[in-house]
C-alpha cells in the first residue's frame, strides 16, 4: 500500500472583519484533520477498511459531527489505493488572518475546539462593543456632522465601500463609529486583548486527556507578523565604511510545536502559552488608525487583572525579542502595529518553513494561502489623477497592504523546477550508486551482516569516490565546512552574534584557521581501508564525525525514505511480506537517531556544552579592532583544540554514529526478507555516493535534508469555489464593505461570511485533496461531487439554528445543494 503525505502549509491574508470568513475556513481544516487522524487510527489495512468502521465525533460541537464523516469516507475510499494522510505543518499570518493561524495552530497541536471562537466571532466581534466606552458617540455627540451622513453614506455607496441594501441598522452602527473619538484610536485595545485572551482559554478541554491532530515526528511551525514601530537596528557589514546602521520594521513572532512517537515534547501553544498568542493576535490585528499600538505591559496587567499566571513569558520574549535585549533595551517596550502594514500576504515566511521540515514518507507538498478578498482578473486601471487624500491613503495604507505576492509565486516556481531536475539526477544516479555499493561491499550486503562490518562499510564506503580526486576532495571538503559551521553556530548562539554580524564573520575565519592548523584542509581526503571505528579515523574523519551533524540528518532522512518504501513492497518480489509492526519500531528508532541530531545545534538543550570558555575565546567587541584571525587562530591553537573537544563530546552524546549502525545491524533488520533488509542498508551504506550528487543543488535550494519535494500553490477564496453559487453569486464577502469592517457592522453580516467560509474550504479541500490522486486511478476515485453535495448539506443541517438571521440565504444555499 503506497503511503503519502499531504501536507499543508497555510497562509492567511490579513482583512479585518473578513477573520470571520477565514474562521469558517478553519472549522473545515480542522474537521479534515481529524477525519485523517481517525482513519489512520488503525495500522492494520483491513481494520480501516471494514464497513463498520466509521468516524465517531467526539462531541465537541464545533462542525466534527457534520463535515468531518464525510472527509473521512472520503480518505477511506482513497485509501482503497493509496494510504492519504493529512496534515498541516506549516502556518502564517498577518492581521485577522494572524488571529485565525494561532487559533488553527493551537487546535491541531492540542486537539482543541473551535466551538467558543465560533460564538465569539458571532455574538462579540460587533463594533459597538469593539469601541472603547470612553470613545463611543452619544446621541448628541458631534452633532454638526449629522447633517453630513446621508451625504458620506451615498458617497460610500457609490465607492462600493458600503452596500446599497444596508439597514437604518448598519447606518446608526456606522454613524456611531464615523463620530466616536477622533484623533486616538476609537476601539479599546484591552478590551480586544481580553476577548481573544477569553477566546484562546476557552478552547480547552476540561480533564481531557491529552491528545493533538500533530502526526508523530512532526514540527508545526506558526509565524504572526507585525509591524514594529521603532524599529530593530540592524548593524549590515560592507566594505567601507565597514559598518552600517539601518532599521528593520517587519518582524515575525515564531512558536513552534514538536510531536515525538511518545508525545509532545515541546509546545509553545499550551495553556500556559496563552497569554502570549493572545498577544501575537492583539499586536498583528492592531489595525492603524482603529486600535492602539500593542505592548507586553498591556498583556501584563491583563494578566495580573485576572489573577492568572503566564509561565511561558520568558521564553517567549526571549525568543521574540533578543534582539531588544541585545540593545540593552526591554521586549516589554516594543510598540507592535498591525502586521498587514508591511507583510499583509505572509509567503515568504511559510515557504521558508517548508524549506526546513523533514519528511519520513512520500510528501505532495501545498503551499494553500486564504485570499477572502482577491483581485479580480480583468479589471480596468482606473484612469485620472488621484486627488490628495487618495493619494495620501494609498501611499500609506493602501498600496503597501496590497503589495503582490508574484515574487514569492516565482520563487516557488524556480524552487520546483530545480527539485524537479534534481529528482531527475537522482534518478538516472541510482544504477551507478547500487554498483559502487556492491563493489564497496564486496557482495555481502545481501546476506546477514554484523555491527562491525555495518561500521567498517560505513567508514570506508566513501573511498571508492576517491578515484575522482576532483570531486571526492571537494565534496569531504565541504563536509569539513559543514562541520565548521556547527561549531560557528553554537558560538554565535552563546556569544549572542547575529549571524552576518561582524563577530560572527570573525569568528569564522578563526575557526576555519585551526581547522586549516589542525590538518582538516589537506590535498588527499583517503581513508585507510583499515580502518574499523571512528577513533582510527584521520583528523578530518574524525572532525566529521563529531560535528557532521547535517550530513547525518540528511543520512538519516534519505534512511527514512527507503524504509518507507517497505510499506508498498511484498509479494514474491520482495522476498516475502514485511512486518509492519516490526518496520514502524525500526523507523521510529531512526527518528529517534534524527530527532537527537536536530537538538545538538541548539546550546539550550546541551547542559554539557562548554559556554563559559567559547565566550571567552570568541567574545568580541562590536567595533574596535579585531585580532588577525590566523594569528589569533594559531596563538590560542591549544585553547581553541580544548573547546572543541568538549563541545564534540557533548555532540557526541546526543548524535553518535554508533546508534544508527547498531540500528542498522540490529534483529528488526535482520529480520526482514532479504530484498528489503538490502534496501534499508544501500540507504543508509549508499549516501556518500548520493550526497556527492545531492548536496551542491540542496545548498543552493536551502534545503536542510534529504527530503526534497516541490511545493503546489493552491488558494482557498470567493474566486476559486464555484461549485455552489446562489442567485446573489457563489459567496460575495459582506466583510469587503466599509474599508473591510463591514463584518463588524451586523451580526447578520458575520453569519453570512462565516457561512461562505465553511462552503467555500469544503469546495476547495475536496478539490485540494482530489489532485493528490494518481489520475490513472481513475476508475477506483470517489465521486468528488457526491461527497461535496453531501458535506454541504451536513454543514447547513448544523449550521441552520445558529445562523437565524439570514434566512434567505439559508433557503437559497438548500436550493442550491438540492440542484447539485
Amino acid at each position: 500500500m503506497q503511503e503519502k503525505e499531504l501536507r499543508l502549509a497555510l497562509v492567511y491574508y490579513g482583512g479585518v472583519s473578513l477573520a470571520i470568513y477565514q474562521h469558517g475556513v478553519n472549522i473545515e481544516v480542522l474537521n479534515l484533520l481529524r477525519a485523517s487522524k481517525a482513519y489512520h487510527g488503525p495500522r492494520d489495512f483491513a481494520e480501516k477498511q471494514a464497513a463498520e468502521y466509521v468516524f465517531a465525533p467526539d462531541g465537541e460541537g464545533d462542525g466534527a459531527g457534520s463535515t468531518a464523516p464525510v472527509y473521512f469516507d472520503m480518505l477511506k475510499q482513497i485509501g482503497r489505493f493509496e494510504d492519504l494522510r493529512v496534515v498541516v505543518d506549516v502556518i502564517s499570518g498577518s492581521s485577522a488572518g494572524g488571529i485565525n493561524g494561532i487559533v488553527l495552530a493551537r487546535a491541531i497541536v492540542h486537539d482543541l475546539s473551535l466551538a467558543p471562537l465560533t460564538e465569539m466571532w458571532l455574538e462579540q466581534a460587533d463594533i459597538l462593543q469593539l469601541i472603547a466606552p470612553e470613545a463611543r458617540a452619544g446621541r448628541w455627540s458631534k452633532w454638526y456632522f449629522a447633517p453630513f451622513m446621508r451625504l458620506l453614506f451615498a458617497r460610500m455607496e457609490r465607492e462600493g465601500l458600503l452596500p446599497r441594501d444596508a439597514d437604518p441598522d448598519i447606518r446608526r452602527r456606522l454613524s456611531i463609529f464615523v463620530r466616536s473619538r477622533w484623533f486616538k484610536p476609537p476601539f479599546d485595545g484591552a478590551h480586544f486583548s481580553g476577548l481573544l485572551l477569553d477566546g484562546l482559554m476557552a478552547m480547552e478541554r476540561g480533564g481531557a486527556t491529552p491528545s493533538s491532530l500533530l502526526p508523530p515526528e512532526l514540527r508545526l511551525d506558526l509565524m504572526i507578523t507585525v509591524t514594529d514601530y521603532h524599529g530593530a537596528e540592524k548593524p549590515i557589514y560592507i566594505h567601507d565604511p565597514p559598518v552600517i546602521r539601518d532599521r528593520e520594521h517587519r518582524q515575525i513572532l515564531r512558536f513552534q510545536a514538536v510531536q515525538s512517537s511518545h508525545g509532545l515534547v515541546r509546545s509553545d501553544l499550551g495553556l500556559a502559552d496563552v497569554p502570549a498568542l493572545a498577544f501575537a493576535a492583539r499586536a498583528s490585528a492592531s489595525y492603524p488608525g482603529a486600535f492602539p499600538p500593542a505592548q507586553i505591559h498591556e498583556m501584563d496587567r491583563l494578566v495580573a487583572a485576572r489573577q492568572l499566571e503566564w509561565p511561558g513569558r520568558e521564553r517567549f520574549l526571549a525568543a521574540n525579542f533578543a534582539h531588544y535585549r541585545q540593545l540593552g533595551l526591554k521586549g516589554e517596550d516594543a510598540v507592535l502595529l498591525d502586521g498587514s502594514i508591511l507583510n499583509n500576504k505572509p509567503l515568504r515566511a511559510a515557504i521558508d518553513a517548508i524549506r526546513l521540515h523533514t519528511a519520513y514518507r512520500e510528501v505532495d507538498r501545498r503551499l494553500v494561502y486564504i485570499d477572502p478578498h482577491p483581485d479580480h482578473s480583468g479589471m480596468t486601471p482606473h484612469a485620472g489623477m488621484p486627488g490628495f487624500f487618495a493619494t495620501l491613503r494609498g501611499a500609506l495604507s493602501d498600496l503597501p497592504r496590497q503589495d503582490p505576492i508574484y515574487e514569492e509565486l516565482e520563487e516557488a516556481n524556480r524552487f520546483n523546477d530545480q527539485v524537479s531536475r534534481l529528482k531527475a539526477i537522482a534518478r538516472i544516479s541510482n544504477a551507478h550508486v547500487e554498483a559502487l555499493l556492491e563493489q564497496a561491499t564486496e557482495g555481502d550486503l545481501s546476506g546477514p551482516v554484523t555491527l562491525a562490518q555495518v561500521r567498517h562499510w560505513r567508514l570506508t564506503a566513501s573511498n571508492l569516490l576517491a578515484s575522482s580526486a576532483l570531486v571526492y576532495n571537494a565534496w569531504v571538503r565541504s563536509l569539513v565546512l559543514e562541520a565548521a559551521d556547527v561549531i560557528l553556530g553554537l558560538v554565535c548562539r552563546t556569544c549572542a552574534f547575529e549571524p552576518q554580524s561582524r563577530q560572527a564573520q570573525w569568528a569564522r575565519r578563526v575557526i576555519e584557521a585551526w581547522c586549516e592548523l589542525e590538518g582538516m584542509f589537506p590535498a588527499d581526503y583517503h581513508i585507510p581501508q583499515t580502518v574499523g571505528r571512528d577513533a582510527e579515523l584521520p583528523a578530518f574523519g574524525r572532525f566529521i564525525v563529531d560535528f557532521g551533524i547535517r550530513y547525518k540528518i540528511r543520512r538519516a532522512s534519505y534512511v527514512i525514505q527507503h524504509i518507507n518504501s517497505l510499506y508498498q513492497m511484498g509479494g514474491e518480489a520482495a522476498g516475502g511480506p514485511a512486518d509492519f509492526a516490526a518496520v514502524d519500531e525500526l523507523k521510529r528508532q531512526v527518528n529517534d537517531c534524527l530527532r537527537r541530531l536536530y537538538i545538538v545545534e541548539d546550546p539550550s538543550f546541551l547542559p554539557g556544552l562548554p559556554m563559559p570558555a567559547m565566550r571567552r575565546l570568541f567574545r568580541a567587541e562590536e567595533t574596535g579592532p579585531l585580532p588577525d584571525p590566523v594569528r589569533y587562530a594559531a596563538d590560542q591553537r591549544a585553547r581553541i583544540g580544548k573547546v572543541v573537544a568538549r563541545i564534540g563530546r557533548t555532540c557526541g552524546l546526543m548524535g553518535r554514529n554508533e546508534e544508527m549502525d547498531e540500528v542498522l545491524s540490529s534483529p528488526l533488520v535482520a529480520a526482514l526478507p532479504p530484498p528489503l533488509r538490502r534496501i534499508v542498508l544501500t540507504g543508509y551504506l549508499a549516501w556518500p555516493y548520493w550526497d556527492v550528487v545531492v548536496l551542491p543543488a540542496m545548498n543552493a535550494l536551502g534545503l536542510e535534508s534529504s527530503a526534497f519535494e516541490e511545493v503546489l500553490v493552491d488558494r482557498i477564496s470567493p474566486a476559486d469555489a464555484t461549485s455552489l453559487c446562489i442567485e446573489a453569486g457563489c459567496g460575495d464577502l459582506r466583510g469587503v464593505s466599509a474599508l473591510g469592517f463591514g463584518g463588524f457592522l451586523s451580526r447578520a453580516a458575520r453569519e453570512h461570511d462565516y457561512l461562505w467560509g465553511r462552503i467555500h474550504a469544503i469546495d476547495r479541500l475536496i478539490d485540494i485533496v482530489a489532485s493528490t490522486v494518481d489520475p490513472s486511478r481513475r476508475h477506483a476515485l470517489p465521486d468528488f461531487s457526491a461527497l461535496k453535495k453531501r458535506a454541504f448539506a451536513a454543514m447547513l443541517d448544523e449550521e441552520a439554528n445558529r445562523l437565524a438571521n439570514i434566512p434567505t440565504v439559508l433557503a437559497a444555499v438548500r436550493e442550491a445543494i438540492a440542484r447539485l
